[in-house]
């Protein structure tokens, strides 16, 4: 992608939406062996500290979460959203290894808590939407976004016993 806002379709159709982590990535040039595909550039999308996204939040339904944007000024309640779900079900080291240094230069990944999203009357899907703004230096800049949603599906299992 290439601008400095816009608002990007993650998925048509989902129902029962639980967690979404998004994070944005400068878009890696093939065959590069100085880059690394597993650093992420959410506030860094040139490789200092000129481009980088100014803020975010997602549409589900007819909702927005969260209700005020997450800016790049709320770092902090970003990785604090981020290591609350971290430890919520995953505490399996007693560290944390996730801090403000490696978060904002390494892995800033961007959580959005939706346990709390109205589902609707009849239980149809409902499209999710990331919307952004990038600062002025981003907009020049191509880069790819990431999403990775994660919803509860109910489902039924029948066993037959002869």
């Amino acid at each position: 992608m290439r601008g400095g806002e816009g608002s990007w379709l993650i998925t048509p159709g989902v129902k029962n939406l639980k967690h979404v982590l998004v994070f944005f990535q400068q878009t890696r040039k093939q065959n590069s062996v100085t880059q690394n595909p597993y650093t992420f550039d959410t506030f860094y999308l040139n490789g200092d500290d000129s481009a980088k996204l100014s803020n975010c939040r997602l549409r589900y339904g007819t909702n927005y979460y969260p209700k005020l944007n997450y800016g790049n000024d709320f770092k902090m309640r970003i990785l604090n959203d981020l290591i609350d779900f971290r430890h919520r079900k995953n505490d399996y080291n007693s560290g944390v290894q996730h801090q403000i240094a490696n978060f904002s230069s390494i892995y800033p990944i961007i959580y959005f808590d939706l346990r709390s999203a109205k589902e609707s009357v009849t239980g149809e899907p409902k499209s999710l939407t990331s919307h952004y703004r990038l600062n002025k230096a981003a907009s020049a800049q191509d880069y790819t976004v990431y999403a990775a949603v994660l919803n509860e599906e109910e489902f039924v299992v029948r066993l037959e016993m002869n």
